[in-house]
């Protein structure tokens, strides 16, 4: 089974907010024990083994608060590199998905669509090479349980602008924050997407772009849902147009309506 851990970065209530961005870090459920491991090492590295403190990439770039307020900026941008290199291991696939808020009505039930589809179609392409596996995804529990319940209820019947999803062993799940470090990368690679379209600053995702899923020379595991995205130059909307002319095209307003395969 693939294990998909999501998060979130922007406020879909926030009018500062261009964007609302979900972004994941997929992996084989053998992999788990290990990723865990070597994001506790870094923070042992850092803190000493008595020490626990969640890597949360916004948290270590803003440094409003101990233990980051008082680390030099090298070294916290060190911490970051060293987060983004675990999230580009080998077994590692990442997926994204960055909606304008301009672009659809309900920027959260879209993102989570979108999302959904990725995984399912990262899968299907996994049974096409004779390795079949289901998937879960996993979202953190203080953030979404409230939020997503209407579209999982949705999600459970089946009802999806993309049709079927028939990958998955089961409707997501929730986790606690602090019960697994991969909520911690899921969150590096939300706001490392979120920094590139919010604040054109690429700085985390030029580390991480390479582990998005991929097939062909396109990167199928980045969405960027945006109006005009035939004039996009980010790494998602180029891809796409090298292969076919954009597709994506904007919602109505709410008042008139694959990286790796193995």
């Amino acid at each position: 089974m693939y294990l998909l851990y999501v998060d979130q970065s922007g406020n879909p209530l926030d009018e500062n907010d261009n964007y609302f961005v979900l972004g994941g870090v997929a992996l084989f459920e053998r992999k788990v024990y290990w990723v865990n491991e070597a994001v506790d090492d870094l923070t042992e590295n850092l803190f000493g083994p008595d020490y626990k403190v969640n890597l949360r990439a916004q948290a270590i770039n803003s440094h409003k608060n101990d233990p980051w307020h008082s680390m030099p900026t090298d070294q916290r941008l060190a911490v970051l590199a060293d987060l983004c290199e675990i999230a580009s291991q080998p077994d590692l696939v990442l997926f994204g998905v960055a909606v304008d808020k301009d672009f659809a009505p309900d920027p959260v039930a879209r993102a989570f669509e979108e999302i959904c589809n990725r995984f399912d179609l990262f899968l299907k392409r996994l049974h096409a090479q004779e390795n079949t596996q289901r998937g879960l995804i996993i979202f953190e529990r203080s953030k979404y349980e409230q939020t997503l319940a209407p579209f999982i209820t949705e999600y459970r019947n089946q009802n999806t602008r993309f049709g079927q999803v028939k990958n998955f062993a089961d409707a997501p799940a929730f986790a606690d924050q602090n019960g697994t470090r991969l909520l911690d990368l899921a969150h590096l690679v939300s706001y490392a997407i979120y920094r590139r379209y919010q604040r054109s600053n690429t700085l985390l995702l030029d580390q991480l772009i390479y582990n998005f899923d991929e097939e062909g020379g396109v990167i199928h595991g980045l969405v960027h849902l945006t109006r005009g995205a035939e004039n996009c130059y980010c790494p998602s909307c180029l891809t796409r147009a090298r292969r076919t002319p954009v597709q994506t095209h904007a919602e109505p307003p709410a008042n008139t309506r694959s990286r790796r395969a193995g």
